[in-house]
C-alpha cells in the first residue's frame, strides 16, 4: 500500500525563518551537564532528566497524556502540549536551563534518496535542492539532515537517508521551549534518538553487541517507525503512517463502539484474529478414541448443546485485526526487501520492538513470527542508573517503558544548536 509522504498541518506553510538550512551545521557539540529530554507525542508528553555517565542516572521523569479529544487532530494536539509545557514543568517542579527534543514524525518526511556528491556541495544541499523541487516549495524553506548509508553505493550514486522539516515548525519548537524558560540545545530526529537508545543498550554489560544487523520497529501511537541499524550506522529509515490510533479505528468501525471503548477493548484482547468456527463441533462429532468407551445418547446431547452454544458464543461480534496487521507486514516486508537489495549479502538477524505499543505482547509476537525474526523489547529506562527514589508522575519505573527510547536517546545525542 503506497503512501505519500507530507509534512503535518502546522508544516503546511512554510515561512521563511533565522534558521539554516541544514541541523547537521549550524553548531557544535557544547560540553556541559545532560540537557532535559522533552518530547512532544501523541500519547503525551514525555519528559526525563538524566545525569552523569557510564552509565547516566535518572534525576526525573514525568508524563502527561494528551486529552481523548485531541488524539485525531495532530495540529491542536501540537499546539495545545507546546502550551501547555511551561505550566507542565513547573507542576512537576523540574528545573533545568538547557533541553533538547524531538521532530514529531508527522511533522517530518523521511526518504532515502539516490545522490550524486558535488564537489564543495554539502550533501544537505543537494539533498533539499531535489526534494524542494518534490514538495514545490522554496529549499530555504526546508530544514534538512542527511545520513549517508555506508556501504551501498548504486551506479556511483551514494545512498542517502534525507530528513526533512519545515523551518517554521522547528521554529515552533524552539519558541515552546524559550517559552518554557529554557535554552534549546538540540532539535533531533526521532530516528536518531532512538538508534541512539538501541546503542545504550547494546553497550551496556549483557548487551546482545552491535554487529549484527537490527531491524528496530517503534509502535507508536500514530505511526509505526522502521529503523535497520548495521551495527551504529543507520542503513534504512522509514516512517509508516499506521500505529495502535488505527487498530483502534478498526474496532470501532467493527463493533461501532467509542474509540475510547474501542481502546479499553484493544489493551484487553486475548486474540488478536478470530478463530475458526466449529472447530468444537468437529471434535464433537468424532467417534470414540480406541480403547474408550462409547459416548452414549445423553452425553452426545450434553455435548452438542455444549457445541451448539461453543458456536454462537463465536458467532456474536468479535474483533478482527487482520486487515491492519496485514498492512503492517506488508509495509515491514518492503522496508527488508529494500534493504537487501542493497546489501544482497547482508541479512537482518535480530528484531528489536520500542514504542508504547510494543508492550502488546500478542502484536509483538505476531509480527516476530510473521517476520521470522528473533525478537526482543527494549527498556531503555533500565539501562540507566537509580540513585534512591527517583521523583516520577505518569510513569511507573517498576514496569518496562518501551515507550521512552526516543526521549532517552534524544537526551544522549549530541548537541547541535
Amino acid at each position: 500500500m503506497k503512501r505519500t509522504q507530507r509534512f503535518g498541518k502546522l508544516g503546511a506553510k512554510m515561512g521563511k525563518g533565522k534558521l539554516g538550512s541544514s541541523l547537521s551545521s549550524v553548531g557544535s557539540m557544547r560540553p556541559g551537564a545532560i540537557p532535559l529530554s522533552i518530547e512532544f507525542g501523541v500519547s503525551g508528553i514525555k519528559v526525563l532528566s538524566i545525569s552523569g555517565t557510564n552509565p547516566s542516572s535518572i534525576v526525573a521523569a514525568a508524563f502527561m497524556p494528551t486529552p481523548d479529544d485531541l488524539l485525531d487532530n495532530a495540529a491542536k494536539r501540537l499546539l495545545f502540549q507546546m502550551d501547555a509545557l511551561p505550566k507542565f514543568l513547573k507542576g512537576e517542579k523540574i528545573n533545568a536551563a538547557r533541553a533538547t527534543t524531538m521532530i514529531p514524525s508527522g511533522q517530518m518526511m523521511c526518504k532515502h534518496l539516490q545522490l550524486v556528491p558535488a564537489d564543495g556541495v554539502p550533501i544537505e544541499q543537494v539533498a533539499g535542492a531535489q526534494l524542494s523541487a518534490q514538495l514545490g516549495c522554496s529549499p530555504g524553506e526546508l530544514l534538512v539532515r542527511c545520513r549517508v548509508v555506508k556501504g551501498a553505493s548504486v551506479n556511483g550514486k551514494v545512498e542517502v537517508i534525507c530528513f526533512a522539516a519545515s523551518r517554521e515548525f522547528v521554529g515552533r519548537l524552539m519558541g515552546s521551549l524559550k517559552n518554557a524558560k529554557l535554552e534549546p540545545v538540540g532539535i533531533q530526529t526521532e530516528f536518531d534518538a532512538i538508534a541512539k537508545a538501541v546503542e545504550l543498550r547494546d553497550g551496556t554489560p549483557g548487551g546482545v553487541g552491535s554487529v549484527k544487523p537490527t531491524l528496530v520497529l517503534d509502535l507508536g501511537s500514530g505511526s509505526t517507525k522502521v529503523l535497520i541499524m548495521h551495527g551504529q550506522n543507520m542503513a534504512f529509515a522509514r516512517n509508516i503512517e499506521l500505529g495502535a490510533r488505527h487498530f483502534d479505528e478498526t474496532i470501532c468501525h467493527q463493533l461501532r463502539c467509542t474509540t475510547m471503548e474501542a481502546r479499553q477493548m484493544r489493551e484487553e484482547l486475548m486474540v488478536l484474529m478470530p478463530q475458526k468456527v466449529g472447530a468444537s463441533t468437529a471434535s464433537a462429532s468424532m467417534p470414540g478414541m480406541p480403547n474408550m468407551p462409547p459416548i452414549s445418547t445423553s452425553e452426545e446431547e450434553s455435548a452438542e448443546n455444549e457445541a451448539s452454544s461453543t458456536e454462537a458464543f463465536q458467532r456474536g461480534p468479535q474483533i478482527d485485526l487482520s486487515e491492519p496487521l496485514e498492512i503492517m507486514v506488508d509495509e515491514i516486508s518492503m522496508c527488508l526487501r529494500y534493504h537487501s537489495a542493497l546489501f544482497p549479502s547482508t541479512r537482518v538477524e535480530r528484531l528489536i520492538f520500542v514504542g508504547g505499543q510494543s508492550r502488546n505482547h500478542l502484536v509483538c509476537e505476531h509480527l516476530a513470527r510473521t517476520l521470522k525474526l528473533e525478537a526482543q523489547m527494549l527498556d531503555p529506562l533500565a539501562c540507566l542508573a537509580r540513585s534512591g527514589k527517583v521523583p516520577t508522575s505518569g510513569v511507573d519505573l517498576r514496569t518496562p517503558q518501551p515507550g521512552w527510547a526516543g526521549v532517552v536517546g534524544s537526551a544522549l545525542c549530541p548537541m547541535d544548536l
